[in-house]
């Protein structure tokens, strides 16, 4: 008998919750379009078909929640529109806000030598 309560499930995906676990939720990926980059993370790979790995992750249920509060109050979160859009890319608005970049350090760096100064004369 599984002690998993489903949350969400598709061919793709499951979210579960352990029954008896109040702490954690469960993301299982199957197949889809997901990759996983591996730092300190537990990966699963071993569902025993290499084309089609399996990845579990547990969640403390307060990070799930940020997450999806995250991503419901975001603008991309509330415009489905923008899903599989292709990116617009304008090189003569990046290559004028490139130019810009050392002018706006210089005045950040000037800024904070106003700040030091004004410091050390209150002192």
């Amino acid at each position: 008998m599984s002690t998993r309560c489903t949350i969400a499930h598709s061919v793709d995906y499951h979210l579960y919750q352990e029954c008896f676990e109040q702490d954690n939720v469960y993301l299982r990926l199957d197949a889809g379009d997901w990759a996983a980059s591996l730092d300190t993370s537990a990966v699963d790979w071993r569902d025993g078909c290499s084309n089609r790995p399996t990845l579990h992750v547990k969640m403390n249920v307060d990070l799930w929640r940020q997450i999806v509060e995250g991503w419901v109050k975001s603008q991309w979160g509330q415009d489905p529109s923008r899903d599989h859009k292709k990116i617009e890319f304008d090189q003569e608005r990046f290559d004028s806000w490139l130019s810009e970049l050392p002018k706006k350090k210089d005045s950040e760096e000037e800024i904070e030598k106003k700040g030091v100064q004004d410091d050390e004369q209150s002192s």
